[in-house]
């Protein structure tokens, strides 16, 4: 009686549809990668054979580390290829020592500050460490070292790659400085150094003995932010927040004050009501992990 209808609609298999899309929510969702087309290209002079070039060969020419090693990945590719740049010259390419303390110098704010220095023109620069610009020198602005090996924004460079940077090479007052304290464990620091000048509240004995736990352990790279396991979030909650809290609560404010004047914190915490999950810590560590920062091999 109808006969075939159309009703120019067309409806999806919301499965069929996930599989294809998964590629580009997985890559969207992140906020490292860099595109070919954000690196640059440009050389002092073209190389004999860019089919066969090595990272040494391109940092001689005058091309940026990161820029390179991107380059380099993408297995030299034609599609985007080498360009002599004529505003190079042998004056302006940095120095092999010059690149490595670039490369020292970010490495070190990713591992006690788990983050890129600042590139130019950033409203609101991190400190610079004491170990950076009064032992090793390194006192030139952030954005220096930073666009002295790349020519992008650098936060597209996936920091992870400071987990398996080996110890074993590192100048000594470096380890010296490194066993300070990495990032993701300053605001446990307060809880190795002070004993509370009151009781601990029976309600807060469990979270005060996890945090006296957590800053005498081994730093590790489940905690560290750069890499920090998901699950941390999911059983402790957000570490900085609830340390916080828990410091305003377990310390004196003369003792919170002390710390600061000793650096041990940055500045004193500020109550976060939203944050309560160390009322409901445990105070085993079930969050660390094997993963050491620090290895012995």
């Amino acid at each position: 009686m109808l006969g075939v209808v159309d009703f120019k609609v067309i409806d999806i298999d919301p499965t069929e549809i996930a599989k294809s899309l998964q590629n580009f929510v997985s890559r969207g969702s992140k906020l490292t990668g860099v595109s070919l087309d954000d690196i640059n290209l440009g050389v002092l002079s073209m190389p004999a054979d860019p089919k066969k070039v090595l990272l040494s060969d391109l940092l001689s020419a005058g091309m940026k580390l990161f820029d390179a090693m991107v380059w380099l990945t993408a297995g030299r590719p034609t599609s985007h290829p080498l360009v002599v740049d004529l505003s190079l010259t042998a004056a302006t390419v940095p120095s092999m020592h010059s690149i490595a303390r670039s490369v020292f110098y970010v490495y070190f704010f990713l591992l006690t500050q788990a983050r890129y220095p600042a590139v130019r023109n950033e409203a609101s620069p991190p400190k610079v460490a004491n170990f950076l610009t009064q032992i090793l020198g390194m006192t030139r602005p952030q954005y220096e070292y930073v666009e002295e090996i790349c020519s992008f924004t650098p936060q597209k460079f996936d920091p992870a790659w400071v987990r398996n940077v080996q110890f074993q090479n590192l100048g000594q007052e470096t380890l010296s400085r490194f066993g300070l304290g990495v990032a993701g464990y300053r605001l446990f620091g307060p809880f190795k150094t002070h004993r509370p000048t009151k009781d601990v509240p029976a309600e807060l004995k469990n979270a005060y003995e996890f945090a006296c736990l957590l800053s005498k352990s081994s730093a590790t790279w489940d905690i560290h932010p750069v890499t920090r396991n998901p699950s941390v979030l999911t059983k402790r909650g957000n570490l900085n927040k609830n340390l916080g809290n828990l410091i305003l609560e377990i310390f004196s404010n003369e003792q919170i004050d002390e710390m600061v004047a000793c650096k041990i914190l940055f500045k004193k915490p500020e109550k976060e009501p939203n944050y309560r999950d160390y009322l409901t810590w445990e105070s085993s560590d079930d969050i660390s992990g094997s993963s050491m920062i620090f290895r012995s091999t």
